[in-house]
């Protein structure tokens, strides 16, 4: 039986998350430019020659826009924290999931069959608060929304894949869980979800 599912989290405050992006962004990109002004300045009108010698005068010349070329750098990874939705895609056995970045860059965050799967049920359920404290786990909130959006609910999967223990917590429909269900062990539902 061959299965494709696919679920996304949107990010519910859009405007919001999108100005942010925007705003960090405008700030990395001012970064880039002041340290170019700085090295044309340098290069048109520094005098090698003044007083304090070659190591003071390298430090003055070149340190200044090494800093604001190293914060477009971070400001410019940073800006990604702000507008991210992420894509579940579940393919007759196998669990995808990739962020989106500003709806425009994707990056795969994990992928892991159903057969790695340990534990489901809902999120902030007491099973879930004991998985949340078992050390060594890997905590991944795969959602940019702190309440759910209409007709979803946040759930989580304790799975163990690649070498390690990971709590992932999703925003999606019971639909998805359904499917999921259908392709993985017996007994991986928590007993509080059956309540």
């Amino acid at each position: 039986m061959e299965l494709l599912y696919e679920e996304s989290a949107q990010t519910i405050d859009y405007i919001s998350a999108k100005r942010k992006f925007n705003i960090v962004k405008a700030f990395s990109v001012i970064s880039y430019v002041i340290a170019a002004i700085w090295l044309v300045i340098v290069w048109y009108f520094f005098d090698w020659n003044a007083g304090g010698g070659i190591v003071f005068n390298i430090i003055v010349a070149f340190l200044p826009p090494a800093i604001f070329i190293v914060g477009g750098i971070l400001l410019g990874k940073y800006k990604n924290r702000f507008y991210v939705d992420y894509d579940y895609i579940f393919i007759s056995g196998t669990v995808q999931i990739a962020k989106i970045f500003n709806q425009s860059k994707r990056k795969e965050v994990l992928s892991f069959e159903t057969r790695e799967i340990e534990k489901i049920g809902m999120y902030a359920s007491n099973t879930y608060e004991k998985y949340e404290n078992f050390p060594g786990i890997v905590n991944s909130i795969l959602t940019s929304n702190s309440t759910p959006a209409d007709n979803k609910d946040f759930y989580y999967m304790v799975v163990n894949s690649q070498g390690y223990k990971y709590l992932l917590v999703f925003e999606c429909t019971e639909t998805f869980i359904v499917n999921i269900l259908k392709f993985a062990k017996k007994n991986v539902l928590e007993q509080e979800f059956l309540k």
